[in-house]
């Protein structure tokens, strides 16, 4: 249940967002971080270097004044972590000279020119290079091999002063003061970006609940008009297309009916007209067709008036329903059972759903003898099959026969004086509640209706 909940969060634009921010402040983290190091890493490298170089005329001074049994001692108390020192015969010969320390150096000793100095800056050793030996009791703890400055400077005496001069160790990038204060930006960050995001998310939310009302046909109050300026143009224009949508069928209805009504003039002049004429063939055929017209103008108002009608939706028991249609159907001699019904309970308009499973129900035993319902759900959907054992139909005509006033001589009967509006109603009443309905035929015949109702 956990993966689900953080897909879903991850899924989201509130999860999404805060991902990129966290992963955006990581990255920026890790940038500064190098940046620091290697901007740290120059600067202590020339200050350290400076302050060696003072250090080695200090310690060159020292020893060209003090006597030679003060050198030991005035070595040990010049060495350091970063600065290892020893008194050798033997002239140093780096790689790379610097000619600039060089000089600093010896004008700031004021030294002769037959006194050499050599001085190379940064400088890695190779692996087999070796420190200078010291004696055991002034060794230093390891250190890095990185050397900023190496060589030696000659001595009055002849000797030469030779040092190796290493890097300082690197503070951790990642100490515990940094990882705390990571910790507690990225909280506050997250927590201002959910408050803002739930802030602007929240009104796409409801506009979304309202869409999926609208799609049911639930009559629901405009929206709240808040948010920002892109989300408040979004909720204005949803509000003003639920407004012309509602004006839109409540003109079509008022014109469907008043059509209808019209109507019922003219064929009742006509039906009068009718009786005057002889008796006979025409007269009969006639007289059928006005009554026809009649009927259908009789179903189109009754349709009209109730899809005039707001339903209010509400919790319905789905199988009580189908169990009362089927009894009903039962009571007056027609085989229909309901196999095996789940216990659902849904929302919707009770008298919607009671005409269109009606409609199709009779259908089912009026074409087809013997009904099978059945009732069962997924996550997402409310499903009802109705299977009848009739002929079944063309799967190239499944859909014609949805349209209105459209009857299929060759796979109904129509002696029963159908008009053709009865699937067509139940399509329209499933399309209000946001739902499906497709026909089809059964493998081992009869034809299947399926019925698909969002949860």
């Amino acid at each position: 249940m956990g993966i689900k909940r953080l897909r879903y969060w991850l899924g989201s634009l509130t999860g999404q967002v805060i991902m990129v921010a966290l992963f955006a402040l990581v990255l920026i983290q890790l940038v500064g971080i190098q940046i620091y190091r290697m901007e740290r890493e120059e600067t202590l490298g020339l200050v350290n270097s400076r302050f060696t170089l003072q250090r080695l005329i200090s310690v060159t001074r020292l020893l060209n004044q003090a006597p030679p049994a003060l050198h030991h001692e005035i070595l040990r108390a010049s060495r350091s972590e970063t600065l290892q020192l020893s008194l050798n015969n033997t002239e140093p010969l780096p790689d790379e000279r610097s000619a600039r320390f060089e000089h600093m150096v010896r004008s700031k000793l004021d030294y002769p020119e037959q006194l050499a100095i050599h001085i190379s800056a940064e400088h890695k050793p190779h692996q087999d290079s070796k420190p200078p030996r010291e004696h055991p009791r002034h060794r230093h703890p390891p250190v890095r091999p990185d050397i900023r400055l190496q060589g030696g400077i000659e001595l009055m005496d002849g000797r030469w002063l030779n040092f190796t001069s290493l890097s300082d160790r690197e503070i951790p990038g990642w100490s515990v003061k940094a990882v705390l204060s990571f910790i507690l930006l990225a909280a506050l960050l997250a927590g201002l970006m959910i408050w803002l995001l739930q802030r602007t998310t929240r009104p796409l939310k409801e506009l979304a609940q309202q869409a999926e009302r609208l799609g049911r046909g639930d009559k629901a109050e405009p929206l709240t008009e808040s948010g920002p300026r892109e989300i408040r143009d979004t909720l204005t224009a949803f509000n003003r297309m639920q407004d012309r949508l509602d004006r839109f069928v409540s003109d079509r209805t008022r014109m469907l009916a008043a059509i209808s009504h019209d109507l019922r003039t003219p064929i009742t002049t006509l039906q009068l007209r009718c009786e005057f004429l002889p008796d006979g063939e025409d007269k009969q055929k006639i007289q059928q067709g006005l009554k026809h017209m009649e009927h259908m103008l009789n179903a189109t108002l009754q349709f009209a008036r109730e899809d005039g009608l707001s339903e209010p939706i509400r919790n319905l028991d789905l199988p009580s329903l189908l169990q009362s249609l089927c009894d009903d159907l039962q009571d007056n001699g027609h085989d229909v059972t309901l196999v095996e019904p789940q216990t659902v309970i849904y929302r919707g308009r009770p008298s919607a759903l009671r005409r269109a499973l009606q409609n199709l129900l009779d259908n089912g035993v009026k074409y087809g003898g013997k009904v099978e319902v059945q009732l069962a759900t997924t996550a997402d959907q409310v499903q009802i099959q109705i299977r009848d054992f009739g002929p079944g139909i063309p799967e190239a005509q499944q859909e014609e026969v949805f349209k209105p006033f459209t009857r299929l001589d060759s796979a109904r009967n129509l002696e029963d004086g159908s008009i053709g509006l009865g699937l067509a109603i139940a399509r329209t009443l499933i399309h209000q509640h946001g739902g499906t309905l497709t026909l089809g035929n059964h493998p081992q015949g009869g034809l299947l209706v399926r019925i698909g109702l969002p949860r």
